[in-house]
Formats: structure tokens, sequence, C-alpha cells
């Protein structure tokens, strides 16, 4: 059976750098939501493959499609970066797996967000806000990037913000400069943690 685990996030919040880094050593094949990340994984998975468009409207059925074709190669691991940024790429594309195809085992929703800029983002009176806000709410696993910018008060403040919106998520803080948090979020990726928050049940 195959694994499938999704690593959503606004852009730049740091989603293939964490995979590079946590996944090292770790076969597995990889769908980049952009060219650019496919180039940074491609040396370190067994196949990769990108999202070709980015119209919103065709986002699931892009996603089921490009997840199909990864299957065909029979992969262990599948890690992918959706498209875009909001809510529609991440639960409502893993639910079209976990409603209709039980030869795939569903790895936990993971969210990384920029811990620098964490405060800004989340909001329900702005589209970025709001696209935040849902990604965390239906999130698994969220995990923090560029922990080494982060002072203890601002972590304390960070997993608060989170209880208020998710108080099931796990929080991970993370740095591909440290090394934080890089076992944790390889052993979400590779272990048993599965996706638990479906829309569907």
């Amino acid at each position: 059976m195959m694994r499938l685990v999704a690593v959503c996030g606004i852009p730049g919040s740091g989603k293939t750098s964490i995979i590079r880094e946590s996944c090292n050593g770790v076969k597995f094949s990889f769908i980049a939501n952009n060219p650019e990340s496919q180039d940074m994984i491609a040396d370190i998975s067994e196949n990769s493959d990108n999202f070709p468009f980015k119209s919103p409207c065709a986002r699931i059925r892009q996603f089921q499609f490009r997840v199909d074709m990864m299957k065909e190669k029979n992969p262990e691991l599948l890690i992918a970066e959706p498209p875009g940024n909001c809510l529609e790429v991440s639960s409502p594309m893993l639910n079209q797996i976990y409603v209709n195809d039980k030869s795939i085992s569903l790895g936990p929703l993971m969210t990384v967000i920029d811990g620098c800029n964490i405060d800004k983002e989340i909001s329900k009176r702005t589209t970025e806000g709001l696209r935040m806000f849902n990604m965390i709410d239906e999130s698994d696993v969220i995990v923090i990037s560029h922990s080494d910018l982060i002072d203890d008060e601002r972590r304390a403040f960070i997993k608060d913000e989170i209880s208020k919106i998710n108080t099931d998520a796990e929080v991970i803080f993370c740095s591909v400069v440290t090394g934080e948090g890089m076992d944790s979020v390889k052993e979400r990726i590779t272990g048993d943690c599965s996706y638990t928050r479906p829309l569907w049940n």
C-alpha cells in the first residue's frame, strides 16, 4: 500500500527545503507544486513530477491525476506539495482519496508556516489570512519553519495562536539551519502517523 503525505503551505514558507533536509536518504517519490521545487528534490527522490497548471477549478482533479500517475510506479512513499495555497488544495484533495481509494494509506496533512510571519498571516479579514486559518484548521501537523529565528516567548505565542484554531494539531518547530525538528518531521512523514481530520467520515 502506497503511503501519501501532503505537505502544504503558502509559497516561500519552506516546504521543499524542509522535505529535502528531513527526508534525504529516504526512498520516496515527489509531486512538486512548481518546477523549481521539483529541481530541488529530483536528486534525492526516486521519481518526481510537478503540477503544470494552476487553475483553481482543476486543482482537485490535477492532484488525483498526478497521484494516480505516481501510483503506477509503485512507490512505497509519495510526498506531495499540492498546488496553490488555500483550503481547496489540502483537505478536499485528500478527502477524494480518503473516500474513494483504499489502496492508499494517508499520512498526516502537514502545513508549513513561516514562524517569523505567523501573526501577520492568520486573519479571517484578509484572503491570505483566511487561507492560512483554514489550512491550520484542517491540518494534523503544523510545522513552524525558521525556528532558529524564534525565541521562547514567540514560540509560546505561536502555540497559543494555533491552539485557538486547532486544539488537536501537533506543532513542530523546525529549522534547516540548526536541524531542529527534522527528525520529528521525518518520523511524521515516514512513520505510522495518519490523516485524522477528514471532512467526510
